[in-house]
């Protein structure tokens, strides 16, 4: 129902009018991929369903939704999905040089921004309304709505970083603020670094890098080092799924090392972890399923 309510705020069109949102809905052709209509499809399905006044014809409603529309055939996916995942750290330093000989005005900022994103791993629009106070980073979370993200804000400790690190940061975070004022200004400004970060990569001849690939480079280094439940409270996740179905591996992240950040144990504490986080926790769990049993076997095993 949530997602129905969304989709009809999309759409224009009352949720109560539930014979308008299905005729917007099968009226829009070759607009999204399979997947996102099979989620739409369901939404309004279950808002058909769920109409008790009696005055629809519920099966004729089921069966519009059911036959269209149709989703988009070609295209690429509209994700960071198609971003690369993982650099060598070989490579990322002679990136990072290049761009800080670079004669452009924006090469250095690119290359700050690049070198700042291994270690804190953020998103791209939650740079815009960072905060730092002292060695406390306060990150107002993207994806939060419906629930998705961990709160509206998350915190890192920034005690590892040194003086030198947390200035250049507080720097940074000033630079780009005074840059972009709002979110329309810092899409162009983003858009201006990573153009300038792929003719850095052409230039030495290595695979194109996104600035969202530090992101994952960030969050498989910290895989390295941090619990799952860690790794998605730094992250802003909601759960430790998240991290482990949708972003780079472990193995890719970077050994060597370097300057640390920690998110904060209230934060760690709200994360959903899955039954088998480890094999510790879950024979623990069906230990006190048992000892709350008194004694009788559980229905399946472990």
């Amino acid at each position: 129902m949530v997602r129905y309510l969304s989709f009809c705020k999309r759409a224009g069109v009352d949720p109560c009018d539930v014979e308008g949102v299905v005729k917007w809905f099968v009226e829009q052709p070759c607009v999204w991929a399979p997947s996102t209509v099979r989620q739409y499809r369901a939404a309004i399905s279950v808002a058909i369903e769920a109409e008790e006044t009696g005055c629809l014809d519920v099966q004729s409603l089921l069966m519009r939704v059911g036959q269209g529309p149709a989703p988009r055939k070609s295209g690429p996916r509209r994700t960071s999905a198609r971003k690369r995942r993982s650099i060598p750290q070989h490579q990322f330093n002679r990136l990072i040089r290049r761009l800080m000989d670079g004669d452009h005005p924006d090469d250095r900022l690119a290359a700050r921004l690049l070198s700042h994103n291994v270690i804190l791993f953020m998103r791209p629009g939650e740079w815009l309304w960072a905060n730092l106070e002292g060695t406390v980073l306060t990150i107002r979370n993207g994806k939060s709505t419906n629930g998705r993200a961990l709160g509206k804000h998350r915190q890192l400790d920034l005690q590892d970083y040194g003086q030198a690190g947390v200035s250049d940061l507080s720097d940074l975070l000033a630079v780009l603020k005074s840059r972009a004022q709002d979110a329309v200004d810092f899409r162009k400004l983003w858009a201006k670094l990573a153009s300038r970060i792929a003719r850095a990569c052409e230039s030495i001849h290595i695979k194109r890098v996104a600035p969202y690939s530090t992101r994952h480079v960030g969050m498989s280094t910290a895989k390295l080092w941090m619990s799952p439940a860690q790794v998605a409270a730094a992250a802003g996740h909601k759960t430790t799924a998240t991290a482990s179905m949708h972003y780079a591996r472990s193995h890719t992240g970077w050994r060597s090392k370097r300057r640390r950040v920690y998110p904060m144990p209230e934060a760690v504490a709200q994360v959903i972890q899955p039954l088998k986080a480890s094999r510790a926790e879950n024979m623990a769990y069906w230990k006190e399923r048992r000892r709350d049993a008194e004694g009788e076997p559980p229905a399946f095993k472990p």
